[in-house]
């Protein structure tokens, strides 16, 4: 987790509809997904940042003994960075994780990995299996240019693989802040649909997955 930017940007936009527009959220979360009893989990405190705070990451949100964390440890390499979450819910009615993306710009989408040799060997071992459980050819390069989507992917198929419930929001909000060159933030629906669409395209996505959620949020709604 990066800086949080004052007025604008993704993580600016989330905490204050989380915050702020509570209800409001949680409605159009219900309204979306059909779950109205979503228990959303709080951060971990990180004194040594200056906004103290740590997003959850990788599946520290499940039990400490659960075969989750297990399959994790044996198929993602556990140093350098792992998988950090803007949002993590918990349905008890439903039993379904939802793993929250948000982005506010198209540049957000694009990301490569950045790790080491061996490490990458590993990454691409792990998301082939997803690939082979989404049913698609392995021939996409999945280490950029959406890597960070190609990780969330595997980990929310992790979940699926291991017989639990878990769906995959992805959170866009409209109408932020445009930097000329620097920061292209979609001005409605249309905007993100289409940098979506190539990005699902390039990444060999051709139907759309049901366990992968699209909330278009407007900033100053």
């Amino acid at each position: 987790m990066g800086e949080m930017a004052l007025g604008y940007g993704s993580e600016f936009h989330l905490l204050r509809w989380i915050g702020r527009h509570r209800n409001l959220f949680d409605n159009k979360i219900n309204e979306l997904l059909k779950i109205n009893d979503i228990n959303w989990l709080d951060f971990n405190f990180n004194k040594n940042k200056s906004i103290p705070d740590d997003e959850l990451k990788g599946f520290e949100f499940v039990p400490l003994n659960s075969i989750v964390r297990d399959t994790f440890k044996k198929e993602w390499p556990q140093s350098g960075n792992v998988m950090n979450w803007d949002l993590v819910g918990y349905s008890k009615k439903t039993s379904t994780w939802i793993l929250c993306e948000a982005k506010a710009h198209i540049g957000e989408l694009k990301s490569k990995c950045g790790a080491s040799e061996g490490s990458k060997k590993q990454i691409i071992d792990a998301l082939n299996k997803t690939k082979e459980y989404l049913k698609i050819s392995k021939e996409n390069n999945w280490t950029e240019p959406y890597y960070q989507y190609a990780n969330r992917l595997y980990s929310v198929c992790l979940l699926k693989r291991l017989n639990f419930n878990a769906i995959l929001l992805k959170i866009y909000f409209i109408g932020d802040m445009v930097q000329k060159n620097v920061r292209n933030s979609p001005q409605n629906i249309i905007e993100w649909d289409t940098a979506i669409n190539e990005m699902n395209n390039i990444m060999g996505l051709n139907e759309e997955l049901d366990f992968v959620k699209h909330l278009y949020l407007n900033t100053f709604e």
